[in-house]
């Protein structure tokens, strides 16, 4: 477990009480106290999110010990009340549409499932910042608490002290990290894909040795 927690604190991130994103790294006994990783992906309607939606919501939760043993996985999409906010290149690259919405959750359903598949775990995604902001507003519109560990996990920052003079990787976005490490994936701009390529993508970090 130790080892472990060595190898995941250059991707801690501390948060306040409602989890928004202090800038500071996160405390290691927090991630000791933890039992979970709640690896998630977030699709949107647009970057802003005080203006756009929560399109599409997945997280995998996986024991904190050696080998991250997947828990139980869910993934969802979500109806949007304002597509008319969304900007168009964002919905073309998640693939919405009325038709493929058709029979997906409202947001109050959605971050029910979300929240307890995940609750008490530890946040972890691939550059965090977008996707912990859509979160928080999210439980801001629906009055709720924050139900995950106050510290969250950045993977992409883990990823960069392992491979970072290695040469098969010259730039840190998910896709050409996976692609490079001769991970599979699902599809693209999906929330589960996407999950599960960072939790795989995480899953062989921790078997290298961090570089320089």
């Amino acid at each position: 477990m130790d080892e472990l927690v060595a190898a995941l604190a250059p991707g801690l991130r501390r948060l306040d009480e409602k989890g928004r994103l202090l800038g500071e790294a996160g405390d290691i006994e927090e991630l000791q106290r933890a039992e979970a990783l709640f690896v998630v992906d977030l699709e949107m309607s647009g970057s802003n999110a005080l203006m756009h939606e929560v399109l599409d919501v997945a997280g995998i939760r996986v024991g904190l010990e050696s080998g991250l043993p997947e828990v139980e996985a869910w993934g969802a999409k979500v109806k949007p009340r304002h597509i008319g906010n969304a900007i168009p290149a964002a919905i073309k690259v998640v693939g919405y549409s009325p038709k493929a919405w058709k029979d997906a959750a409202d947001l109050e359903t959605a971050f029910d499932r979300f929240t307890e598949v995940g609750r008490d775990a530890v946040i972890a995604g691939w550059g965090i910042a977008q996707d912990m902001a859509f979160i928080v507003e999210s439980l801001r519109r629906l009055n709720r608490p924050w139900p995950f560990a106050p510290v969250a996990l950045d993977v992409q920052p883990i990823a960069r002290l392992r491979l970072k003079s290695g040469g098969q990787v010259d730039r840190f976005n998910l896709g050409h990290v996976a692609d490079r490490l001769g991970i599979g994936r699902m599809g693209e701009h999906g929330a589960l894909a996407d999950a599960y390529a960072t939790f795989d993508v995480l899953v062989k970090l921790l078997e290298l040795k961090p570089e320089g």
